[in-house]
């Protein structure tokens, strides 16, 4: 299968939150596993979130939910490496859209993995996707104009 390489441009990142790797999260040669990659991408789209005010479900039964995610890992990642994931959010459109996350080490700038995240906007009462409301769309992408 081809390599599909994750650019992003460098503005659309609005947020960044740092972790180390754990013990728990490397496998015998003492390198980041795959599946603990994600639980941190999917750890840092959630500070991201709650730093917008962004709850996983809100009051009214709506959310987020994420049905595809391209991770490209670039580099080995190894224990007690500090990560710096920044995070941004690609245009949306009107039930969704992308989240872009780039990890880096934190002492020497490398890129360590690159993640796309789509998302949309899902009713858990309804059980379907629905648009995006302009709290969200504001929170999310604060450069959106509404004419």
């Amino acid at each position: 299968m081809p390599r599909k390489e994750l650019d992003f441009d460098n503005d659309l990142f609005v947020f960044e939150t740092v972790m180390r790797v754990r013990h728990t999260e490397v496998d015998i040669g003492q390198h980041l596993t795959l599946e603990s990659l994600t639980a941190l991408v999917t750890e840092a789209r959630a500070r991201f979130l709650h730093s917008k005010g962004i709850k996983e479900i809100n009051a009214d039964y709506q959310g987020l939910i994420i049905d595809e995610l391209q991770l490209n890992i670039d580099s080995r990642v190894r224990l007690r490496d500090q990560l710096l994931f920044e995070i941004g959010v690609e245009p949306l459109y009107d039930n969704g859209g992308n989240m872009v996350i780039k990890a880096t080490r934190m002492h020497t700038g490398e890129t360590v993995a690159k993640a796309r995240l789509h998302f949309l906007s899902y009713d858990f009462r309804l059980n379907k996707v629905t648009a995006l409301n302009n709290t969200l769309k504001e929170a999310l992408y604060p450069h959106l104009v509404n004419i």
